[in-house]
């Protein structure tokens, strides 16, 4: 019994109505490289869908003219799975990073969590990563004249997240937390 894959392509000669008949390889060989093709297709477009860092939306942040507004960032990523530090141990790999859009708040600085120190099968040295939950606190300067039609601020949250054996591509989500003005 013959077990194979048949492809055949129709050629137009130059400017004839004749046609051609090509046969490419009748064999086990190409149906092999197809599901090879369409199953590297189908990992890399799980990889680009696949969320591990989510934000968890929170409270809108009160403020006040003249003070400092400490505005709380809290991610959540995917179990089995670790993404790079703000400070990660090699400059191959990628921090994470919050961002701000320009707003009517003047952004003073951003604190990052403590990272975990740990050893993988993959790397010589211990890396410094976040896992599970973490929350980032970014402070805006809050102006004497703040409109009462602010009423959030937006920004990017950029990480590359790993697991034990590889690491994904780089993701931006997008950011926005609610505040409520005076």
């Amino acid at each position: 019994m013959r077990v194979g894959l048949r492809v055949r392509i129709w050629v137009l000669s130059d400017g004839e109505n004749t046609r051609r008949k090509l046969r490419l390889f009748s064999s086990p060989i190409v149906a092999l490289l197809l599901g090879l093709v369409s199953g590297v297709l189908s990992a890399q477009s799980f990889s680009r869908g696949l969320r591990v860092a989510s934000i968890v939306p929170g409270p809108a942040v009160k403020l006040q003219p003249g003070e400092t507004a400490a505005v709380p960032v809290t991610v959540r990523i995917r179990p089995a799975y670790h993404i790079n530090s703000n400070e990660p141990a090699d400059e191959y790999l990628i921090p994470t990073k919050l961002t701000w859009e320009p707003s009517l708040l003047v952004w003073e600085r951003t604190d990052y969590p403590e990272a975990e120190i740990v050893n993988y099968s993959f790397s010589k040295k211990p890396l410094a990563v976040y896992s599970n939950k973490i929350v980032i606190l970014s402070h805006f300067a809050v102006p004497q004249n703040v409109p009462p039609t602010l009423t959030e601020l937006k920004g990017e949250f950029r990480y590359q997240a790993c697991n034990n054996r590889a690491c994904l591509p780089p993701k931006t989500v997008e950011v926005s937390v609610p505040v409520s003005p005076p």
